[in-house]
């Protein structure tokens, strides 16, 4: 009998795998120097888990995922995607809880049992950061920066940031019910499973690949004219937010609805080429799928997954991903005052480049409270932003072993980078 390697899933051979194992590097690197350390996580969990978690009425949770028995009865699952065993071990492990904020990230291959084509494979590589326990937007801004850094890192050409919200749970169930009008007086036109759906999750239904669906959806109700005050503030900010490379942010109402996991200020963000499958963000809070996990699980948060064994096939992408190996370095900023953050934003962007890891502490009220974070973290240096330093285009710099303290030029970037590797001596 001659054995093949099954349908859905390719071999990795030289040269490829060792441009992957580098591609992984890169990842490291690019998370890293944002703060973000590695969970290694189970390959397989409790089908439970993904099924409360990412809904019942999901493409993922009806004909994808890979279900086995235990030895004990229990019915275990190949994980789909990493959010949900992320987030179990955080909470199993008492990382998300009140007043704490974690940078996580993880990788590894991911198993879904759906129609093998062109950038989607049945075994595929995911990489995705999560940052748990803060609801401030210049967050979200530097997780965008991160992830648009991924991109540019990789070499990924002509990708696009596209952004959306989907509300909070004060401004969402009116949003809900003008849909399902719309969907119930259009339901000849959507598929079955669309019908099915605008009973039991309508949110799902703007989900839909089907293209006979797309007419109807195309031309669905926004949410963003639904959005609470609190929500449209949440939103523009972020939109506002400094990037990398001043790369602009599409709003695009149908981009990355993935609607179970839906909760307070609710954005949705993607990058990708137009033509390829788009990688998803969200952000939330009290979130449906983390209570799912654990009854007492409360935290806000915000994350993105990114697809990479299956672009890294794609013929279009094959080539083009780059690595350099560079050196780390801890250090946390704080901005004082709103104004300093977009000048914080750059410092933070320009010493990442130099291979600092480099982290704002945005969603901290109390400077005091900052410090422990950075210590907590393992920071070498904490860096003060405020007005002073904003009109001087400097930082004041303190070194937490020694004490001392210093203001230096933040830019260029070169300058201060080397100011923080040489020798601090108290």
């Amino acid at each position: 009998m001659k054995y093949q390697a099954p349908r859905g899933v390719k071999d990795l051979l030289p040269p490829d795998s060792e441009n992957f194992r580098r591609l992984e590097d890169e990842i490291r690197e690019v998370f890293g120097r944002s703060g973000f350390r590695e969970v290694r996580l189970p390959i397989f969990e409790s089908a439970d888990l993904f099924s409360r978690s990412i809904g019942e009425s999901t493409d993922i949770v009806e004909k994808e995922m890979y279900l086995f028995s235990g030895k004990g009865g229990e019915t275990l699952a190949l994980r789909p995607e990493g959010t949900a065993s992320l987030i179990r071990a955080a909470i199993e492990h008492r990382l998300a809880e009140p007043g704490r904020v974690e940078r996580l990230f993880y990788q590894g291959p991911m198993f879904r049992h759906e129609r093998p084509q062109a950038g989607r494979l049945r075994q595929f590589h995911q990489a995705g950061a999560e940052l748990l326990g803060s609801s401030d937007p210049d967050d979200d801004v530097d997780l965008i920066a991160t992830v648009s850094r991924h991109a540019l890192a990789t070499a990924v050409p002509a990708s696009r940031l596209l952004i959306n919200s989907m509300g909070c749970p004060e401004c969402r169930p009116a949003y809900r019910e003008i849909l399902v009008g719309y969907l119930q007086k259009n339901r000849e036109l959507l598929c079955e499973t669309c019908q099915r759906r605008t009973e039991t999750n309508p949110l799902r239904v703007l989900d839909c690949k089907i293209p006979s669906c797309q007419p109807v959806l195309e031309a669905a109700p926004h949410i963003a004219e639904f959005l609470c005050p609190a929500s449209r503030n949440h939103f523009e900010r972020v939109c506002r937010g400094p990037r990398r490379g001043k790369r602009p942010l599409h709003r695009n109402p149908q981009a990355c609805q993935r609607a179970r996991l839906l909760y307070r200020n609710g954005l949705r963000m993607g990058v990708g080429r137009l033509g390829e499958p788009n990688p998803h963000g969200r952000r939330g809070d009290a979130i449906t799928d983390w209570s799912a996990i654990s009854e007492e699980a409360m935290c806000q948060g915000s994350g993105w997954p990114l697809a990479l064994k299956d672009s890294f096939f794609s013929e279009s992408w094959r080539g083009l991903f780059l690595w350099q190996p560079v050196r780390k370095f801890i250090w946390r900023s704080i901005p004082w005052r709103r104004p300093s953050r977009p000048y914080a934003h750059r410092i933070l962007a320009a010493l990442r480049d130099q291979g600092i890891s480099a982290v704002g502490i945005f969603g901290q009220a109390r400077v005091k409270k900052a410090f422990l974070q950075a210590e907590r973290e393992g920071a070498l240096f904490i860096g003060l932003v405020g007005g002073d330093e904003l009109s001087a285009g400097t930082i004041t710099l303190k070194h937490l072993a020694s004490g001392l303290q210093k203001s230096l030029p933040a830019f260029p970037p070169e300058d201060l980078a080397d100011a923080l590797r040489a020798p601090w001596l108290p």
